[in-house]
């Protein structure tokens, strides 16, 4: 299933989607002979230019990602959280190769200070780290933030969310844990529901702990028309993030 969905998330992915269409479109444009197919052929290509073009502005970040995040706008502040038995943080954003000496942190630090906040504020007694590479990559900065390593448990074998969810529940409850263990589950606000929704499906009780609300802090200080409009490759990798955590909402349905 984990190979299936990379394949269909390959052709889905908003960089190959377009790039097809305009080659369709230019060898549909040039080798057609007819009026019509030609003005077919064109009109392809000139839409996934356009496509490219509105996916790589800051209008179509706040459009695709704000109704994902605003959900959980409310429970962005750790100290009201409730006590849970663990803090479950998802990997992601972050990663570490043996040539450098500390870990690459990128957007995938948030999740992990705000699950250092939570054990600071004493929500849970015990940080699960789940996801691939975050031995490495994860650990380490929860230790910066002074999380003592015997209060972390590490599930390095995580390639997906739907791995996460079932991996961290065989973890806990190979720890002796009850039979509905709470926990605060920390990811991306605008990753949070389809996390959820993998999790509800375990004996485990998720309960919203967001960190990284992208699209709204990209939103908040637009002053000028202009920079809504002003395309960007950051624009256009967020944009795809979001566009894969629709279709995976949708996939579950």
């Amino acid at each position: 299933m984990f190979y299936l969905n990379k394949i269909v998330w390959f052709w889905l992915n908003p960089s190959i989607l377009p790039l097809l269409a305009a080659t369709i479109g230019l060898l549909v444009f040039f080798r057609a002979k007819r009026g019509a197919l030609r003005r077919l052929g064109m009109a392809a290509v000139v839409l996934s230019l356009f496509f490219v073009y509105f996916m790589s502005t800051l209008a179509c970040v706040c459009l695709l990602g704000l109704p994902l995040e605003r959900p959980y706008l409310d429970a962005q502040l750790a100290e009201r959280s409730p006590e849970a038995d663990a803090i479950v943080v998802l990997g992601g954003g972050m990663c570490h190769v043996e040539e450098m000496e500390y870990p690459d942190m990128s957007d995938g630090a948030d999740r992990v200070w705000h699950g250092a906040r939570l054990y600071r504020a004493g929500k849970a007694p015990l940080i699960v780290v789940s996801g691939t590479n975050d031995l490495h990559s994860t650990v380490p900065l929860l230790l910066d933030l002074g999380v003592p390593r015997e209060a972390i448990v590490v599930d390095d074998s995580s390639r997906n969310t739907y791995e996460n969810s079932r991996f961290t529940e065989r973890l806990l409850q190979s720890r002796g844990g009850g039979s509905r263990q709470r926990v605060l589950l920390v990811t991306s606000a605008w990753h949070m529901t389809r996390s959820l929704g993998n999790f509800s499906k375990t004996s485990l009780e998720a309960i919203p702990a967001p960190a990284d609300f992208k699209a709204h802090n990209m939103y908040y200080g637009r002053q000028h028309w202009w920079t809504w409009l002003a395309p960007s490759a950051d624009n256009f990798a967020q944009v795809s993030a979001y566009v894969k955590e629709w279709l995976g909402r949708l996939a579950a349905r």
